[in-house]
């Protein structure tokens, strides 16, 4: 009887490993995509948040020139040899007209800053959260897997003490 059960068992375990495998092949492949799509979002957001840098700082150089042409209309912003020209008071309102803006820009930069850290938190978080509940999916049918494979070894451990009841035994006791 045992042979008949442990043979029972190896198929049984041999068919639940093979769709255990199929599982885990389809949950590494939906893994492989989300870690894609993770990663080209975030080049996404970090091109995004570069553009946006770029853009502020952009503003706040036309912001200083543009301040100093009201007071200085001989200044040119294409053509930053016309400063050479300027009075020292002119000097100081552009020193000072440059804190300014610098000072506005780091108070800007560090809005941009927190703003675009909480919208990547908020457009990453869906991919994460499949990310993580793949990662755990992944890691049960392993371990599934696991105890399995240890079920076939015991399968076919009593399959093959069971074979010895089927043996003759050639002692000429008879």
């Amino acid at each position: 009887m045992g042979f008949l059960t442990g043979t029972y068992l190896k198929m049984q375990t041999a068919r639940m490993r093979i769709q255990l495998q199929h599982q885990l092949t389809s949950i590494m492949s939906q893994l492989n995509r989300v870690t894609k799509q993770m990663g080209q979002m975030e080049k996404m957001l970090t091109s995004q948040q570069r553009s946006a840098d770029l853009a502020l700082r952009q503003q706040t150089q036309y912001s200083i020139w543009s301040t100093l042409q009201d007071k200085y209309p001989g200044i040119d912003p294409n053509n930053p040899a016309t400063l050479t020209g300027m009075d020292s008071a002119g000097m100081q309102a552009f020193s000072y007209t440059q804190q300014q803006a610098q000072y506005r820009y780091a108070q800007a930069q560090s809005v941009w800053a927190d703003y675009f850290e909480n919208y990547k938190e908020a457009q990453m978080e869906p991919l994460k959260s499949l990310e993580e509940s793949l990662t755990i999916r992944k890691t049960n049918i392993e371990s599934r897997i696991q105890l399995i494979e240890q079920q076939e070894k015991a399968a076919e451990s009593m399959t093959k003490s069971s074979q010895q009841d089927f043996t003759p035994q050639y002692s000429g006791q008879g």
